[in-house]
């Protein structure tokens, strides 16, 4: 019966990491959409978000990469528990 608990903790824990990632999945989409990126061409082309400051700093790959990241692993750790715990049934 204990490894039952253990793996129902893991599902748990892998649903807390998943909505952790969709949470800043959609901080991203929001803060896209309230804050278009305006485009300045001269010689090269540069993007420039309208948002403020301390928002610029989420609006970059790194930020979606980490939250693409938390999502498939938090997928990852209930399908794997899952697989567990019908397993030892």
């Amino acid at each position: 019966m204990g490894t039952s608990l253990r793996y129902r903790r893991m599902i748990k824990i892998g649903a807390l990491i998943s909505t952790a990632g969709v949470i800043m999945l959609i901080l991203f989409g929001l803060i896209l959409l309230l804050f278009p990126v305006t485009k300045i061409c001269e010689e090269n082309c540069n993007y420039l978000s309208s948002a403020p400051e301390y928002l610029r700093q989420l609006i970059n790959p790194l930020f979606l990469f980490i939250s693409l990241i938390l999502i498939s692993s938090g997928v990852f750790f209930i399908r794997i528990g899952n697989r567990q715990l019908y397993r030892s049934l």
